[in-house]
C-alpha cells in the first residue's frame, strides 16, 4: 500500500477536525500521479476528491487496499498498518496549524527518497516520498 497524507510542518493531519487537502491544484496533481491505479479512501475523503469517479471507497480501505495500491489518508491513523505500507507520499504546506490529529507513524524510521516543490492554487507545497528504513 502506497499511502497519501497531506500534512503541517509539525506532521498535523487534521485542524479544528478538519482536513488539511483543500488545495484544488493538489487534488489535481495527486490525480495525475494515480492515474490508472486504485484509490482507496473513505467517505469523508470523497466528499472533497469527487474527481476520482473510480475511487474505491469505503470505510475499512486501508485494510482492503494491496501491494501498490494507494491510499488517500486524511482523518485516521497508519501506525497500526505500518508493515503494510510500502511508501508515504507526504504533502506538507509548510504551515503550522493548531493540529488535533497528527500522523502517528515516526518519518524518522523511513528514508527520504525524494523531495519536489509544488505549486498549488493556494499554498507552496513540498512533496516527500518515504520508502521503509532499514
Amino acid at each position: 500500500m502506497i499511502a497519501i497524507v497531506c500534512l503541517d510542518d509539525c506532521n498535523g493531519m487534521m485542524f479544528n477536525q478538519r482536513r488539511q487537502s483543500q488545495d484544488r491544484g493538489l487534488r489535481e496533481y495527486i490525480k495525475d500521479m494515480t492515474k490508472n491505479a486504485k484509490v482507496f479512501m473513505n467517505a469523508y475523503s470523497k466528499e472533497l476528491y469527487q474527481e476520482f469517479p473510480d475511487a474505491v471507497v469505503c470505510e475499512d480501505f486501508l485494510d482492503r487496499a494491496d501491494k501498490g495500491d494507494f491510499c488517500l489518508v486524511e482523518n485516521q491513523g497508519l501506525k497500526l498498518l505500518e508493515k503494510k505500507i510500502e511508501k508515504i507520499i507526504v504533502f506538507r504546506w509548510k504551515k503550522v496549524y493548531p493540529s488535533d490529529m497528527k500522523l502517528d507513524v515516526n518519518l524518522k524510521n523511513w528514508n527520504l527518497i525524494e523531495k519536489e516543490e509544488l505549486e498549488g492554487s493556494s499554498h507552496h507545497i513540498l512533496k516527500e516520498i518515504y520508502t521503509k528504513g532499514e
